[in-house]
């Protein structure tokens, strides 16, 4: 499906970002390394896990990322919480925006769209099973292409909530 930039810190996983050529890859590492505090160096290793556990997800096996640990500190606390609770969207099902704020104990389901927007730990935070209430496949920061095919790959029937 194409390129995953991995960058961690010694918490964890702080972002994944789908790549669209290397003037994004340039971007990324300049915004994320702003935000952490210096420079990333390269070091495989420390994502071998990830990386297992990417490799199963996109070979279709079932994969809930809960052995990947995961550092959310380039969000605020209330976008932490949304993207803590996204997490718990099982493999292959899908909730409502209204329904994630809903468990969040917060009214604004458009905040809970702007912080999932946010998201930087594209699809071990599964942002792409939130969508609209009215069935709409909502939005997706990383394009509403890749979130149908991240859908079908976790065999979401997209016919049935009118994302084909």
């Amino acid at each position: 499906m194409g390129e995953l930039l991995l960058i961690g810190s010694g918490r964890g996983l702080c972002t994944i970002r789908y790549l669209r050529g290397d003037s994004d890859l340039e971007a990324t590492l300049k915004t994320v390394s702003g935000s952490v505090g210096g420079s990333i160096p390269r070091d495989d290793d420390f994502f071998s896990s990830a990386r297992q556990s990417l490799d199963r997800y996109f070979s279709g096996r079932k994969e809930d990322f809960r052995d990947v640990g995961t550092d959310f500190r380039l969000g605020t606390a209330y976008q932490a919480r949304v993207w803590a609770a996204a997490r718990n969207i099982p493999y292959g099902r899908t909730a409502a925006y209204r329904d994630l704020a809903h468990r969040l104990g917060h009214a604004g389901y458009r905040s809970v769209g702007q912080a999932l927007n946010r998201n930087p730990l594209l699809i071990i935070v599964p942002c792409h099973r939130v969508i609209a209430a009215g069935g709409g496949i909502g939005g997706f920061g990383a394009g509403l292409e890749l979130k149908r095919r991240l859908l079908a790959l976790e065999g979401v029937d997209l016919q049935t909530f009118g994302l084909a």
